[in-house]
């Protein structure tokens, strides 16, 4: 008796840029506190997993802009205070 077997069918735990999307989306929120250290690493993982088709991706971009522009407008009240 023979079995046909086809390759594995995405779920949403391996889905084509859901790690990569997660990455950016801690990262971004994390550029709240480190500008664009970690900021801008996370716009670029973000981007990366919307190309690769994840919804989490645009999350991430949103979350990147938001959180190191925020961050930059802490950080200089603070220098200039």
């Amino acid at each position: 008796m023979t079995t046909a077997y086809s390759s594995p069918t995405p779920t949403r735990a391996n889905a084509p840029g859901r790690t990569v999307s997660i990455v950016g989306i801690v990262l971004g929120a994390l550029g709240l506190l480190f500008s664009l250290l970690l900021g801008l690493p996370g716009l670029i993982c973000s981007i990366v997993g919307a190309a690769k088709g994840n919804r989490l991706g645009y999350i991430g971009i949103v979350v990147s802009i938001a959180c190191t522009a925020a961050g930059m407008a802490i950080g200089m009240a603070l220098v200039h205070r």
